[in-house]
C-alpha cells in the first residue's frame, strides 16, 4: 500500500464474513471512503447475490487456507470477522492469518471482543489466543474489541414495540457499554485505511453504561409505549442452548461486561452513537 496525502493507505481490502451485518457496515464505511473491497461469503450464494458495496464476492471455507490465499490474491490489507461463536476460532483464523502471509496481503485487521481474557466465557478465550498467534504473525495488524451492539436488539424488537415486552435470558440489571455497529464500523474502516493505528489494539466500548432495564425504559420513552423485561433462566431452554452462548448468558448475569467509552470517540473525532439516538433512528 501506498500513502496518499493525507496518509491514508490506498488499496483493495478483502473483508471475511462480509454477508453478516458486521460484514455488511464494515462493506458499506470502506465504500463510503471510496475503497474497493472484495466480500469473501460462506455460501455460493451469497457470492452470486453480492454484498452492497463491495467490487466482487467470494465464497471460501475460511478453513482452507489454500482457498483463502486464491481468495485474497491481489489485495492489499483484511478484516477479519471469524463465524460467530465458532467452536475453533483459533485454528480458523490461523489459516486465514496464515494465507495472508503467503499472498503478500501485509495488513490485517482482526475483530476480535470486549475484555477477551475471561475464562468463564470460551469464545473469549479463542479470540484471545488468535490475538497473540496475530501479534506474532510478522503482518501489521491492529485488534479491535467491540462491546455488544446495539443492534443485538433486533433480535426481540418485534416484542418491544408490539407487545411492550423485552425478553433476556440474563438479570434486567446487569451493565452493559453497548455500541452501535455503524460506529464500529467506521473506526474499523479507518484502522484498514491509516497506517497510524498499525500495532494498535483498541476497546470500542460505547458511551453510556447501560442495563436492559434503562436500555428499555430509554425505548419506551421515545417509543411512548411501556416496556417489561422479562427474564427468562428456565433451566429446560438455557440445557439447550450451545453451551457456549449458555456460559456468555451465565456470565452476563452474573456480571453484565463493561469497558470505557473514551478510545471510540477519540478514533470516531465525535461523540459515539447514544441508545437514545439509536431507538430515534430505529422507531
Amino acid at each position: 500500500m501506498e500513502a496518499g496525502e493525507e496518509g491514508v493507505m490506498a488499496g483493495f481490502v478483502a473483508v471475511t464474513g462480509a454477508a453478516g451485518k458486521t460484514g455488511r457496515a464494515v462493506v458499506a464505511a470502506l465504500s463510503r471512503r471510496g475503497v474497493r473491497t472484495r466480500a469473501l461469503v460462506h455460501r455460493d450464494e451469497q457470492a452470486a447475490t453480492g454484498v452492497p458495496g463491495a467490487a466482487d464476492s467470494v465464497a471460501v471455507d475460511l478453513a482452507d487456507a489454500d482457498a483463502v490465499a486464491e481468495a485474497v490474491d491481489g489485495c492489499d490489507a483484511l478484516y477479519l470477522i471469524a463465524p460467530n461463536m465458532h467452536d475453533d476460532e483459533p485454528g480458523l483464523a490461523g489459516s486465514v492469518i496464515q494465507a495472508c502471509g503467503d499472498r503478500g496481503v501485509r495488513r490485517l485487521v482482526y475483530h476480535s471482543v470486549i475484555h477477551p481474557y475471561v475464562p468463564a466465557m470460551p469464545h473469549h478465550l479463542g479470540k484471545a489466543e488468535v490475538e497473540a498467534t496475530l501479534h506474532e504473525s510478522g503482518l501489521d495488524w491492529t485488534v479491535l474489541q467491540p462491546a455488544s451492539y446495539f443492534e443485538n436488539a433486533y433480535g426481540v424488537w418485534d416484542s418491544v414495540r408490539d407487545r411492550g415486552v423485552w425478553p433476556v435470558p440474563y438479570a434486567a440489571d446487569s451493565p452493559f457499554t453497548s455500541v452501535a455497529l455503524v460506529d464500529v464500523a467506521e473506526v474499523a474502516a479507518s484502522t484498514l485505511t491509516d497506517p497510524r493505528h498499525r500495532f494498535a489494539t483498541y476497546e470500542l466500548a460505547g458511551p453510556e453504561v447501560l442495563s436492559t432495564a434503562d436500555m428499555a425504559e430509554i425505548a419506551g420513552a421515545v417509543l411512548g409505549i411501556d416496556i417489561t423485561v422479562q427474564v427468562d433462566r428456565d433451566p429446560a431452554t438455557a440445557a439447550a442452548r450451545p453451551p457456549r452462548l449458555q456460559a456468555m448468558f451465565d456470565y452476563y448475569d452474573a456480571h453484565g461486561i463493561c469497558g470505557n467509552g473514551t478510545v471510540l470517540a477519540a478514533l470516531l473525532h465525535r461523540p459515539a452513537t447514544t441508545w437514545h439516538a439509536w431507538v430515534e433512528a430505529h422507531r
